[in-house]
């Protein structure tokens, strides 16, 4: 057989250059699709300020075409192999050499079968071995595919190297913004910052922004403030430039609810800034009050917490207070001039010392507490509030009699009401002497005539005056002076006398005319007599 090395050395060289085409062409396609892509990403980033989320969709359904168009181009230039055969096949169609190309492949093959005529086959291959010398194998097979799809490819790899030369710092921070930054593209405005006055939000108050650009750039007169409340309720404010700085502010009058804030100010937009709105510390206050032993029972006891507190004179008070809802840092309160440190114990902030002004308390006191909790709030105003101390009031007694005119040797009865708002320690009976016309008492005696185990509230009782025992005569008198002695416990009460009564002895002629003025009315008229005495309304 001839020697077909020229024939086998021109389809490989023909299947080398389809190889070569396919993956050129497939790769300048890909390339195009790529920086097309490239260039929309920047462009829609640059005019749409995309968020991370944003960028990061794109970026993936960007991702996923370009898989797609890698199998579609790339992928067959890899995978595709074509035979010896068809490149012949496709080189007859070109070379117009009919089938003699593939027939002599075939009939040079020893690895198979032949069949027909030996001379005709030996003539062929010979027939092709001679001409497969002259054959320009690659006649017949289109560049201009190849070199269009190149021309595109480069024609887009200029494009983005021009944009990227005529905007270098939009183009870097578009690579940055593609690797998930935050850098923002250049704009004839630039913000610099964004904040608060106001260390806090606190709801209810007020907060004022301050926006500050950078001066070496355009500052316009105004911006704009955007504010996204709770539902995605929206509200702009106003900024307005303060004088010729470079300061923008604008104050919302009242924060309700957690929002986001983001300045507008000339091209550019600031970064969202979130605000917790914080709330004032809601105080709970005990003026916790240690009664005297003796009035305990009776003294009506008022709830600790009112910002009015009324105490029994000689009371020990003792505050405490408490946040419901923040944390405290600092408490003190104010008594008269003085201001004390209150400390912390468990959260309930309580006087640092065991002698202030509230221990044995004599008189109303008017109290002011200021607070601060841990994040340097405090309440609009200090709580104020009024230690009311109600004193022991001196106890009361009354006294009356039928007849101011007795016998010598009588004993008169004398009704008398003794009242005190907690309790009744002693009553007792001054009795002075007059005798005859002395100017001056001969003798003062006190006699204990009511002494309550259980310190009544009141006692109503008639007593009697034995004049026996002072041997009389008639023309003397006897002044009865009833003397009553509150209980306070430890310390010594207080005595109230009555008015005094005046006793004159006389003949019994004269006793028993008096006595028949007297009618059965008498007791009902000594009780409106004391009545009148204690006064309207008696005190219990």
């Amino acid at each position: 057989m001839s020697n077909l090395s020229p024939l086998h050395r021109g389809i490989k060289r023909v299947r080398r250059f389809r190889s070569i085409a396919r993956l050129g062409v497939g790769l300048a396609q890909w390339v195009t699709a790529v920086g097309w892509f490239f260039l929309a990403t920047f462009g829609l980033d640059w005019l749409a300020k995309m968020d991370a989320v944003e960028r990061i969709v794109l970026l993936a359904i960007e991702a996923v075409l370009l898989i797609w168009l890698f199998k579609k181009y790339l992928l067959p230039a890899f995978v595709v192999r074509e035979s010896l055969i068809g490149i012949a096949t496709k080189i007859e169609s070109h070379q117009n050499v009919h089938s003699d190309l593939v027939a002599a492949l075939q009939f040079n093959n020893l690895g198979i079968d032949q069949f027909g005529s030996e001379q005709l086959r030996k003539q062929v291959v010979e027939d092709t071995g001679r001409i497969s010398s002259q054959i320009d194998y690659l006649y017949g097979f289109s560049r201009p595919e190849l070199w269009k799809s190149l021309g595109k490819g480069f024609g887009t790899i200029v494009v983005i190297v021009a944009i990227a030369v005529s905007v270098p710092d939009y183009f870097n921070v578009f690579l940055q913004r593609m690797a998930l930054g935050v850098e923002s593209y250049p704009t004839k405005t630039v913000i610099l910052s964004l904040e608060s006055v106001e260390a806090n939000a606190v709801i209810g108050r007020p907060i004022t922004f301050v926006v500050r650009v950078d001066k070496n750039k355009v500052m316009p007169a105004e911006g704009v403030l955007k504010i996204l409340g709770k539902n995605d309720a929206e509200s702009e404010l106003m900024l307005m430039r303060i004088g010729s700085t470079n300061e923008y502010s604008v104050t919302l009058p009242r924060v309700i609810d957690e929002f986001s804030v983001t300045a507008f100010v000339g091209d550019d937009v600031g970064e969202t800034k979130r605000v917790e709105v914080l709330q004032v510390p809601r105080i709970e206050l005990e003026m916790k009050a240690d009664i005297p032993a003796y009035a305990v029972d009776s003294f009506n006891v008022k709830s600790t917490g009112g910002r009015i507190r009324s105490v029994l004179a000689g009371s020990n008070v003792h505050p405490v207070l408490r946040s419901t809802n923040n944390e405290l840092k600092s408490a003190s309160i104010q008594l008269g001039e003085e201001t004390f440190e209150l400390k912390n114990e468990s959260g309930n902030w309580k006087m640092p010392v065991e002698d202030h002004p509230l221990i044995g308390v004599m008189a109303t006191t008017k109290y002011q507490i200021s607070v601060t909790d841990t994040n340097g709030i405090s309440p609009d105003r200090p709580i104020t509030g009024i230690l009311q101390v109600r004193p022991d009031q001196n106890p009361r007694i009354a006294a009356a009699t039928v007849i101011n005119l007795v016998l010598s040797g009588a004993a008169p009865r004398i009704k008398f009401r003794a009242i005190d708002d907690f309790g009744i320690d002693t009553v007792a009976a001054d009795i002075t002497i007059t005798r005859g016309a002395m100017e001056t008492s001969d003798d003062t005696i006190t006699r204990v005539v009511g002494e309550p185990e259980s310190h009544a509230k009141q006692i109503d009782n008639t007593i009697a005056i034995e004049l026996a025992d002072f041997g009389l005569e008639i023309g003397d008198t006897v002044l009865v002076t009833l003397q009553v002695t509150d209980y306070r416990g430890q310390q010594p009460g207080v005595t109230i006398p009555s008015d005094p009564i005046e006793f004159m002895v006389t003949s019994r002629a004269n006793f028993l005319a008096a006595m028949r003025d007297i009618d059965s009315e008498t007791d009902e008229k000594l009780d409106q007599i004391i009545k009148a005495q204690l006064g309207v309304g008696d005190r219990q």
